[in-house]
C-alpha cells in the first residue's frame, strides 16, 4: 500500500492509553494524530473543516458518550458512514464483542494494544477504503446506491461484487437487504441464508433481516424462532428485542413480549431518543407507564405533564384507541381545564366516539376563550349541521 498523510483520530478517556496508543501510531510511521476523550468531542472533530479524518481507533466504554454511540453516528451520517473505524476495549465476553462487530467495524482490539496487533487492522482498514481491489469497489459502490435508494444500480453493483469473490458475507448481507426494499423477497431469504453460510461478523445481522422476510410472508413462527437466536448469540441489541416483543404480543404471549421489551428498554437506558416503535409496542403490551415514560424521553427535557399528556392522547387515538386516549386526555384536562389545544383535541376524540353533545361543550369552552380558533369554528360547524339533519 502507497504511504500517504493519513490523519488518525483516537478516542479514548484514559490519558495514560490515550498517550500509548499515539506513540504507537508515531512508531508505525503515522504522525498526523488528533484526539479525543469521549465519543460527543471525537464526532465534533470528525465534522470540523478543520481535519479530515481517514480512520478512528476508539475506545468503546467511555463517559458521556461512548464507542458505540459514536460508531452509530457515523454509521448513519450521509457524509462519513465509509470512515474506517477499530474499536478498543477491554471487555473481553463474547456479548460485548458480537454488540461491536454487528456494527460493521473494520476491527476491534482487546486491552492491552500492542503494535503488533494494531499495525495489520489499520493496514487493512486503510487499504479497503483508499486502495480498494476490485471486488470491495463494487461492495462500496453497491452500499453507496443502497443509502442513496438507487436500488436497481445497487444489485447491479452488488452483483459484480459477488462475481468477483463469492466467499464475500458481506455481499450476500447487502445484496439481501436491496432485494428486501424492492420486495423480493424470496430472493432476500436466499441471500441472507447464504450469508450465514459465509458465516462472518454479519451472521446476527442477517438473522435479523430473515426475521423481517419471515414477518412480510407471514410466517411468524419463524421470525421468532431466528431473533430468539440472534438474542442468543448477542443480546446486547435492544431494537431486536423490541421486534421479538411485536412478534410475540401479536400471537398472544404478551407476558414474554413484556419481558423482552423490558429488555430492551434497560439496554436503550442511555439512548437521548427512541423509535416511536419502543411507545408503541410499550402501549400494545399495556405497558402504559413505560410508554409515558419513553415519550417523555423523546420530548425536550423539562417538558411539562400536560404536554406529555396530550401527546399520549394523540398516540392512542391515531391508534383508535379511544378508551386509552380518554384517559389521558382527563388526566391532562384536571392540571389545565382550560387549555385549548386540549379541549379541542378532547373534542375530536368524543366525535369519534360519537359523543356529539359532550365535543360541542368543550368546543363551546375552546370558541369562548378564542372565537378566531378556526379547526374548533369547523367542527362544531359540521356537528350543527349534523344535528340539522
Amino acid at each position: 500500500m502507497s504511504k500517504k498523510n493519513y490523519t488518525f483520530l483516537v478516542v479514548e478517556d484514559n490519558l495514560l492509553m490515550l498517550k500509548m496508543v499515539v506513540n504507537m501510531l508515531a512508531y508505525l510511521g503515522y504522525q498526523d494524530v488528533v484526539t479525543a476523550r469521549n465519543g460527543k468531542e471525537a464526532w465534533e472533530r470528525i465534522q470540523s473543516p478543520d481535519t479530515e479524518i481517514d480512520l478512528v481507533i476508539s475506545d468503546m466504554l467511555m463517559p458521556e458518550e461512548d464507542g458505540m454511540q459514536l460508531l452509530q453516528r457515523i454509521r448513519n451520517s450521509q457524509e462519513y458512514w465509509h470512515l474506517p473505524f477499530i474499536m478498543v476495549t477491554c471487555v473481553d465476553d463474547l456479548d460485548r464483542i458480537m454488540s461491536v462487530t454487528e456494527q460493521h467495524i473494520d476491527g476491534y482490539l482487546v486491552k492491552p494494544v500492542t503494535e503488533a496487533a494494531l499495525k495489520p487492522k489499520i493496514y487493512s482498514a486503510l487499504k479497503k477504503v483508499y486502495e480498494p481491489d476490485p471486488y470491495h469497489r463494487a461492495l462500496y459502490t453497491g452500499r453507496k446506491y443502497l443509502r442513496e435508494g438507487r436500488l436497481e444500480l445497487a444489485i447491479q453493483a452488488l452483483g459484480e461484487a459477488r462475481n468477483l469473490d463469492p466467499s464475500q458475507a458481506a455481499t450476500y448481507f447487502y445484496l439481501a437487504e436491496t432485494q428486501e426494499k424492492v420486495g423480493k423477497m424470496d430472493e432476500a431469504e436466499e441471500n441472507y441464508k447464504r450469508c450465514q453460510d459465509t458465516s462472518n461478523d454479519l451472521y446476527v445481522k442477517s438473522l435479523d433481516g430473515l426475521a423481517r422476510v419471515y414477518q412480510h410472508k407471514g410466517e411468524s413462527a419463524k421470525a421468532m424462532a431466528v431473533l430468539k437466536k440472534a438474542i442468543n448469540i448477542s443480546p446486547n441489541t435492544p431494537d431486536r428485542h423490541v421486534d421479538l416483543a411485536v412478534q410475540l404480543n401479536a400471537t398472544g404471549n404478551t407476558e414474554e413480549a413484556r419481558s423482552y421489551l423490558s429488555t430492551a428498554l434497560k439496554l436503550s437506558k442511555k439512548e437521548a431518543n427512541l423509535p416511536h416503535k419502543y411507545v408503541e409496542a410499550c402501549l400494545d403490551c399495556g405497558m402504559d407507564t413505560e410508554a409515558e415514560t419513553t415519550m417523555k424521553r423523546n420530548m425536550n427535557r423539562g417538558t411539562a405533564e400536560i404536554v406529555l399528556l396530550n401527546q399520549m392522547g394523540i398516540v392512542c387515538r391515531r391508534r383508535k384507541e379511544f378508551e386509552r386516549a380518554r384517559g389521558y386526555y382527563e388526566r391532562a384536562l384536571q392540571i389545565a381545564p382550560t387549555d385549548e389545544s386540549l379541549n379541542y383535541n378532547f373534542a375530536v376524540l368524543l366525535v369519534d366516539l360519537k359523543e356529539y353533545e359532550g365535543a360541542k361543550g368543550y368546543l363551546k369552552r375552546v370558541l369562548r376563550q378564542n372565537p378566531s380558533f378556526e379547526n374548533a369554528e369547523i367542527l362544531m360547524d359540521k356537528l350543527e349541521k349534523l344535528d340539522a339533519s
